[in-house]
């Protein structure tokens, strides 16, 4: 799990094969057997790029079981990670769950309704960065943000590719970076005017 901020931004992930994003979280075994380790390579230079370049600050965390997500998800609630603005989570994914490395799933809407997740993201930026997680009810991601308290969140509703998630979620941080203000219709608005072939590709949403 990780963070950062705009000046600082907290991102999660666990790497998963076919999803990438610049703020990877950790690496694991994608569900065919293959190391992630590859793509890791990739990530930290463009992580320090985005550190030197525009003062995003990172925290990076490595995440393949359940237990492990709740540990560091319960960071967030810690005076110490108040600055963190900015969730990223990046898991295999499929409708409505996050997929960990141990091949269990976790149920988002489960993991919003208990009780000691109640505004767990409360005035913070939460990209879920795995193929089709919110493929699901627009009215069951607005109980999600509602639960959570997130101020907003991004996400794909297709499955998406290394290299084009790459680009897509360069632009993206720094998107959210350059535009703190902004509120999900004109994230949505941003992306299809400047990113419009990959907002298409992915199915990419803000909520």
């Amino acid at each position: 799990m990780g963070w950062l901020h705009p000046k600082r931004a907290l991102y999660n992930r666990v790497y998963r094969k076919t999803t990438f994003s610049i703020f990877d979280l950790g690496k694991t075994m994608s569900s065919k057997g293959s190391s992630n380790s590859g793509c890791c390579v990739i990530l930290m230079p463009l992580l320090d790029f985005l550190e030197n370049t525009i003062n995003i600050e990172y925290t990076f965390r490595q995440v393949a079981t359940e237990s492990d997500f709740n540990y560091y998800i319960d960071h967030l609630q810690q005076p110490s990670y108040s600055a963190y603005d900015l969730i990223y989570l990046c898991f295999h994914g499929q409708n409505k769950c996050i997929c960990f490395a141990d091949k269990t799933d976790l149920d988002l809407m489960a993991f919003a309704e208990k009780k000691e997740n109640f505004g767990i993201f409360e005035g913070r930026n939460v990209h879920f960065g795995s193929c089709s997680t919110l493929k699901m009810r627009e009215e069951d991601i607005k109980i999600f943000k509602q639960l959570t308290k997130a101020r907003m969140i991004t996400e794909y509703t297709k499955d998406v590719d290394i290299t084009s998630s790459f680009i897509f979620e360069t632009w993206l941080m720094d998107a959210i970076h350059r535009n703190e203000g902004y509120a999900a219709k004109r994230m949505n608005d941003l992306a299809e005017k400047e990113m419009p072939y990959f907002t298409k590709l992915f199915g990419f949403k803000a909520f």
